[in-house]
C-alpha cells in the first residue's frame, strides 16, 4: 500500500456553540480552503464528543466546492490528541460527490493529520489516499 496526497486544507472556526452534553460537547462551524487535486472552498460542522482524557473525537461533515465547479462531501472522524502547543490530529476522511470528474473518490480510503495550534486558531490538515498496491512476488493474501 502507499499514500497518494489528495489536498491539504487549511480553517478556522468562526462560531461555536458549547453545548456540554454527554453526546457533544460543542458544535463548531467550519470556514477554509483547500488546495491539492481538490482545490477551493470548504465548509463544515464538526460536532465533536470530548473524552475525560481530554481526547477529542471529531465528527466532521461538510462540502468542499472546487473551483472547477465539483461539489463534494466529506465526512472526518479520528482523534484530536492535546499537545503543548494545541491538538495533533489523526483520522479517517471518506467523500462522495455525483461529479464524474471526481466520482473515484466515492470508493476511496483517506487518512489525514494536521495540528491545531492554540494561538493562531487556524487548523492544517492534509489528506492522502490510502492505495491498494500488490505485494511483489507474493502470493496472493
Amino acid at each position: 500500500m502507499r499514500l497518494a496526497p489528495l489536498y491539504r486544507v487549511e480553517f478556522s472556526y468562526p462560531e461555536h456553540y458549547e453545548i456540554g452534553g454527554a453526546d457533544v460537547g460543542g458544535v463548531f462551524l467550519a470556514e477554509g480552503r483547500c488546495e491539492g487535486e481538490l482545490t477551493g472552498r470548504f465548509r463544515g460542522l464538526n460536532h465533536p464528543r470530548l473524552r475525560p482524557d481530554n481526547v477529542y473525537l471529531p465528527d466532521f461533515q461538510g462540502v468542499i466546492e472546487t473551483e472547477d465547479g465539483a461539489k463534494i462531501a466529506f465526512d472526518y472522524r479520528g482523534y484530536g490528541r492535546p499537545r503543548e502547543y494545541g491538538r495533533e490530529i489523526v483520522g479517517t476522511a471518506f467523500h462522495s460527490t455525483g461529479d464524474e470528474r471526481y466520482a473515484r473518490l466515492n470508493d476511496a480510503v483517506a487518512v489525514l493529520t494536521g495540528e491545531a495550534r492554540t494561538r493562531e486558531r487556524t487548523l492544517r490538515l492534509e489528506i492522502a489516499e490510502l492505495v491498494f498496491e500488490p505485494r511483489a512476488n507474493s502470493d496472493p493474501l
